[in-house]
């Protein structure tokens, strides 16, 4: 496989549907999209969502969505997802987020997992795989002229205020500008 595959979990999805630029993600994966079962269930279910109908756009992106076939990939699954999960969480909570992992590293996939969730990226990294979060998409967006630093900086605004986070070290504009230089 020549090609670096782009596997998301579902937050990711979430954020560039609230930003009305599921076609900028369609650019960013570059027909290397990969997903799991899960990821694509979750997906389908914050599709119903009022304002989130355009999730529907990343079968189209992603395609058919790739299962665990083997024992030790349901194993490292549930094994990730004990890992992931807080008191209190329901059963399918970080399933996707697991799916994925326990997928990309059983099958050796030469990919990069997009996910902002803080404790996925532990187990990512013990487990060899690269992972990057929607901030990095977004400033990958910006660099390769995509979008604009002006677009960009809205974008940040608005996931702020959807309460989706922040890029480590942005503040203000001014720590925007080098966080995009760096």
């Amino acid at each position: 496989m020549s090609s670096l595959l782009v596997l998301p979990d579902n937050t990711v999805l979430i954020n560039f549907a609230l930003l009305n630029r599921m076609d900028l993600l369609a650019k960013l994966v570059k027909d290397n999209g990969a997903w799991c079962a899960t990821v694509a269930s979750e997906c389908d279910q914050s599709a119903k969502v009022p304002g989130l109908e355009s999730l529907a756009d990343a079968h189209g992106i992603f395609g058919d969505p790739l299962r665990p076939q083997s024992p030790t990939e349901h194993v490292m699954t549930r094994a990730f997802r004990t890992r992931l999960a807080r008191p209190g969480d329901g059963p399918f909570r970080h399933l996707g987020e697991s799916e994925t992992l326990a997928i990309m590293a059983s099958r050796s996939l030469r990919g990069i997992f997009v996910s902002d969730d803080r404790a996925v990226s532990v187990i990512a990294r013990e487990q060899g795989i690269r992972i990057v979060t929607t901030f990095e998409l977004l400033r990958a967006a910006c660099r390769s002229g995509m979008v604009d630093a002006d677009t960009a900086w809205s974008y940040l605004q608005r996931l702020r205020q959807e309460g989706r986070g922040w890029p480590p070290g942005v503040y203000e504009r001014s720590s925007f500008e080098k966080w995009l230089a760096a």
